[in-house]
């Protein structure tokens, strides 16, 4: 495997695109509050303790607290967050 493509690269792609880092940062943030808010429905249904639902709360909060902070971001902090949440969604999926 090569390492990352850098920007002399002539046939490297940008990270991001024009006008795409907004919504693809927003689906992929909704996507782990989807997951986060399933995993809280199992718990209940399943009586999990209660330091994991809190774990689980609390992480789900805080996505959808960058969800609204997307509205507002310029395109580094969309990009960023964006990147965050693809990490956060690989990791929770095992994908």
């Amino acid at each position: 495997m090569t390492g990352p493509l850098t920007p002399e690269d002539p046939t490297s792609q940008p990270l991001h695109q024009a006008g795409g880092d907004a919504e693809q940062a927003e689906r992929t943030v909704k996507e782990v509050i989807r997951w986060y808010n399933a995993r809280l429905r199992e718990a209940r249904d399943s009586g999990l303790d209660a330091e994991t639902v809190q774990e689980l709360r609390g992480a789900r909060d805080q996505a959808a607290d960058d969800l609204g902070r997307l509205e507002d971001a310029d395109d580094d902090e969309t990009v960023q967050i964006g990147l965050a949440y693809a990490a956060r969604l690989k990791e929770v999926t095992g994908s």
